[in-house]
């Protein structure tokens, strides 16, 4: 708009009588200029703060058209005080300016003195950029102080933003504010200020009235979406600033977020949350005390909560001190999870917890985890640092006289490699996918390297054992890395590589007698560590790819002494 010259001519029917008025205001420049960085003007708050602040003028005469009061306007009347102050009243103003913008009111009355220009009832400012409407606004022109209260609603077709509700601040530039501010604040009522903003990227092209062109959705527009923001307070600087604080919600396209404070800097590109902060995407949510989400072009590139953090998926849920989504085009496409380092602390600190990745029979732990979800599929779970693989897969084998360290499947190594690949039920006959319960994902493979551990049950070979009545089997060994190749689920094939170590234990049947039983009137030492080459060392007697789903070897009797770290208690036996 440039500096904004309008003359205004009061035209009153009931008396005849005209009055002209003549006034320059300097221009005042947008708070919402998402499109730049560099502020442009609000028009419908500008054309504002010049007609109220013109009322207490009227009786000031100029000869030049540019506003009028048209029908039906009421009648002015002006009141002077002692000392020369004066009162202006305007019943019903009805405005119509050259530049198409029209104004209606209830009523204004202006303060000469203070400089109050102050407009009540049914508030209306349009034009081809806009719209305000409020039930009561005032002016105060020594301070370019604009409020505005009650049904609050203003609308910037140009810049591309809504504010609706809430009691609304605005203060123009000035000599002493560079840029303009507004503060919408919940009124006494509870109504909650909210806010839809367009953040265009910022080489996307500014809108104009003198350009048809720009006001056309091209596609490339189109892919600008707007930001809701809803709190108990809204604050807005220039072009590139925003602060929300109150139980704040921010809604673009398919994410939600909530936190108890929102800040965006524009300049940089992030929106902070602080305080119970939680963001909502279409297949997760993730929570934490913190989370920073930083654009890119005007998309979202990555979303991450400090601490406690958790990640809640369809089939996946994830907690961590820190959690770090990546997006591509819209979708999640990588996570990682970590322990933040903190001066001497270390990942493997007790002080310091691991994340933990839970899923439908298994559960993983390391020092880090880095997981690949291309378009938002589960793909390979990369875990580093005392990483550990722990399934539930096989519970129903468990008796209650298993010691803890056996009543779950487990790998162990400096890091473990899980793949997954699809679970997707397949079509029947008439081509419609039938419904099923199971996770859209299984376990392909696990691979543990470095200094690797399993330990893995089975269903005994003794044919008369009963699975969850009879205590399993049980199969551990050691390497340098191993390879648990699974089908449909289950554990079809160990590969083994390096030096290899390991046992298999079979249990004592419990319904027959036992003549290798231990004589229970002897001390049996429990407490004697073996080590697991005493017990067996497989390096030359072990193949390094077996079968670990069935045994047909024979049971040999197990040794009186026994590892306690290795729960091998003498009512055990060994292949």
């Amino acid at each position: 708009l440039g500096v904004l010259h309008s003359n205004l001519t009061w035209n009153f029917g009931t008396c005849g009588s005209r009055v002209f008025v003549e006034r320059s205001v300097a221009n005042a420049m947008s708070p919402f200029s998402w499109a730049s960085k560099v502020a442009e003007p609000i028009q419908v708050l500008f054309l504002l703060v010049f007609v109220v602040g013109s009322f207490s003028y009227a009786d000031e005469v100029t000869a030049q058209e540019g506003c009028e009061f048209v029908y039906p306007s009421g009648d002015l009347s002006i009141v002077t005080l002692a000392g020369g102050n004066r009162i202006t009243y305007v019943g019903t103003p009805h405005m119509l300016c050259s530049d198409g913008v029209e104004i209606w009111a209830d009523s204004s009355i202006s303060y000469a003195a203070t400089g109050l220009d102050h407009l009540i009832g049914n508030i209306r400012f349009l034009d081809d950029a806009g719209e305000l409407r409020a039930d009561e606004a005032r002016y105060f022109s020594e301070q370019g102080r604009l409020q505005a209260s009650g049904n609050v609603f203003v609308q910037d077709t140009l810049e591309g933003f809504t504010i609706e509700n809430g009691a609304l601040v605005y203060l123009r530039p000035t000599d002493f504010r560079e840029e303009a501010e507004i503060t919408v604040s919940i009124t006494d009522d509870l109504s909650r200020p909210r806010a839809i903003l367009l953040m265009k990227s910022e080489d996307a092209p500014l809108a104009s009235p003198e350009s048809e062109e720009m006001l056309e959705v091209s596609e490339e527009d189109s892919m600008d979406i707007p930001y809701t923001v809803e709190g108990d307070r809204i604050f807005l600087r220039g072009g590139s600033y925003f602060y929300s604080v109150g139980d704040v919600m921010i809604e673009r396209d398919s994410i939600l977020a909530f936190a108890d404070s929102v800040e965006y800097d524009g300049d940089e590109e992030t929106v902070h949350l602080e305080g119970s902060a939680k963001v909502e995407g279409t297949n997760y949510n993730l929570v934490g005390k913190t989370i920073d989400m930083v654009l890119e072009a005007n998309s979202l590139n990555t979303i991450a909560a400090h601490e406690e953090a958790i990640l809640n998926g369809e089939d996946l849920t994830i907690t961590s001190p820190e959690i770090r989504l990546y997006m591509d085009d819209g979708l999640l496409n990588r996570l990682v999870a970590l322990s933040p380092l903190n001066g001497n602390e270390n990942p493997s600190s007790s002080s310091v917890p691991q994340p933990v990745a839970v899923g439908e029979d298994f559960e993983l732990t390391a020092d880090s985890l880095d997981i690949s979800l291309p378009d938002e599929v589960l793909e390979k779970i990369f875990a580093a640092g005392q990483a550990r693989s722990v399934s539930s897969a096989r519970d129903s084998l468990n008796v209650d006289l298993l010691p803890e360290i056996a009543k779950s499947d487990w790998l162990e190594g400096d890091t473990v490699i899980v793949t997954f690949e699809s679970n997707a039920p397949a079509p029947s006959e008439g081509g419609a996918v039938t419904d099923t319960s199971d996770p859209d994902y299984r376990i392909e493979k696990i691979i543990a390297r470095v200094g690797a551990r399993s330990l893995y049950r089975l269903i005994p070979s003794d044919t008369a054992a009963l699975p969850g009545i009879d205590a399993p089997a049980i199969h551990y060994v050691m390497g340098d890395e191993i390879t648990i190749i699974m089908n449909e689920g289950e554990a079809d094939q160990l590969e083994v590589e390096g030096r290899t170590r390991g046992f298999h234990l079979e249990p004592l049947p419990l319904s027959n007698p036992d003549s290798l039983a231990v004589d229970s009137t002897i001390a049996i030492d429990t407490m004697t560590v073996v080590t697991p080459s005493t017990i067996y060392e497989a390096g030359s007697e072990i193949s390094s790819a077996s079968s670990i789903r069935t045994n047909n070897q024979g049971p040999e009797p197990i040794r009186s002494q026994t590892s306690a770290n290795l729960a091998i208690l003498h009512t055990w036996r060994r292949m």
